[in-house]
């Protein structure tokens, strides 16, 4: 890096200090840089994508799962699953709607979000 081409790292170093991955590469094989010196061109370079994440499917909610509130203490016992929503015993919920305020607790696991990745 120079004073000619800084500015074509700026976005990382901001991602950098925001705390992100920064990751070293090229195409499509690409590998974390813990302390990353910034010696090679920039395109080498690139903040770690974040994960994309989409709603729950019936395959995603055993028999015997409970779903919340994300924080809550109360639970609701998943009674059925189907393509389209999830039945509690006092509600239907639709599994985009599950996404960003429900988690799941499947049996013999702790509470996780209502999501997974693509």
């Amino acid at each position: 890096m120079n004073k000619e081409n800084a500015h074509l790292y700026l976005p990382l170093v901001q991602a950098l200090a925001e705390g992100k991955t920064i990751q070293h590469g090229s195409e499509s094989i690409w590998g974390e840089v813990k302390d990353p010196n910034f010696i090679n061109p920039p395109q080498y370079y690139r903040v770690k994508p974040e994960p994309v994440m989409v709603p729950l499917g019936p395959q995603d909610v055993p028999p015997g799962s409970v779903i919340r509130h994300v924080g809550s203490e109360y639970w609701s016992l998943v009674i059925n699953a189907n393509r389209e929503i999830v039945k509690l015993h006092d509600r239907r919920i639709e599994y985009e709607f599950l996404y960003p305020t429900y988690e799941i607790k499947r049996p013999g696991e702790d509470w996780m979000p209502c999501h997974k990745p693509a």
